[in-house]
């Protein structure tokens, strides 16, 4: 089997945190196979696309998100209630 190889100027290192994933453009010259050349060039892809692909199944749970970003905090006023 032909395995084709394409010559890249760089990658991105990922790093993982709790709060966030981080991208970081190493420039280096490489060759890879060209079935990872997207894993090497766009690391987010997959993400991204198990992100869409929950957001389409609940799309209730983003509309949610949407509006309490919308409306701000719920907190009631000092005082409590007003009659």
């Amino acid at each position: 089997m032909l395995v084709t190889k394409e010559r890249i100027k760089g990658h991105y290192e990922v790093t993982k945190t709790l709060w966030a994933t981080d991208y970081v453009w190493v420039p280096q010259e490489e060759v890879v196979e060209r079935r990872r050349l997207e894993e090497v060039l766009c690391p987010w892809h997959a993400s991204y696309a198990q992100w869409i692909k929950e957001e389409r199944a609940h799309p209730e749970e983003q509309v949610r998100i949407e509006m309490e970003a919308l409306d701000g905090p719920n907190v009631a006023p000092e005082g409590g209630l007003e009659s």
